[in-house]
C-alpha cells in the first residue's frame, strides 16, 4: 500500500500483486467531479513507475539477473547461491557454459496478477580474476600450454 496526498486529502491505494512497471491502477470514486454537472466523483487512474532494480529487470512477464562465474565453474560446473524474490536458492551451473548463456529457474521470477511466479532467467557472466597469486598464475600457465582446442578456430575461415 502507498499513501499518496491528492489536493489536500491523503487517500491510501492498494498495489496488486505482479504490479509492474506501466501498471495501470484504478482508485474507485477519487478522480474529478464531471464538468457536466453531478456530485459524484469519477475514478482516479494510476500508472505505475517503479524504480530499476540493481540486480533484477523486467524481460516480458520474467524477471532476468546476471550471476558472475568464475572460469574454473564455467568449465568444470559449479553449485552457486543466488538470491531470488522469495530468498536464496542453489543455482547449478552445467559444465561447459559460456559467458552471456542463460539458464531458467522456472517459478521463480515476478509473481503475477494471479499470483504465479514467472520464471528468473540467470545470465551467466564469466570474469576472469583481476590479481593472481603465483601458484594460480602457474597453474593457468600449465593450462595453456596443456591446452588441445583452439577457442578461435573458426575465426581463420574469415574472409572478406
Amino acid at each position: 500500500q502507498k499513501r499518496l496526498n491528492l489536493n489536500g486529502e491523503t487517500i491510501t491505494i492498494r498495489i496488486p500483486p505482479g504490479a509492474k512497471q506501466g501498471s495501470r491502477i484504478r482508485v474507485k470514486g477519487k478522480g474529478q467531479v464531471s464538468p457536466f454537472g453531478g456530485q459524484q466523483r469519477g475514478d482516479l487512474y494510476l500508472n505505475l513507475e517503479l524504480p530499476p532494480h540493481p540486480f533484477f529487470q523486467f524481460e516480458g512477464d520474467d524477471l532476468l539477473c546476471e550471476v558472475p562465474i568464475a572460469p574454473d565453474e564455467a568449465v568444470l560446473g559449479a553449485t552457486v547461491e543466488i538470491p531470488t524474490p522469495t530468498g536464496k536458492v542453489q543455482l547449478k551451473i552445467p559444465p561447459g557454459v559460456e559467458s552471456g548463456q542463460i539458464l531458467r529457474l522456472r517459478g521463480q521470477g515476478w509473481r503475477d496478477p494471479k499470483g504465479q511466479r514467472s520464471h528468473l532467467r540467470v545470465r551467466l557472466k564469466v570474469v576472469s580474476p583481476k590479481a593472481l597469486t603465483p601458484q594460480e598464475r602457474e597453474l593457468y600457465e600449465k593450462l595453456r600450454q596443456q591446452r588441445q582446442w583452439d577457442p578461435r578456430r573458426s575465426l581463420q575461415e574469415v574472409r572478406l
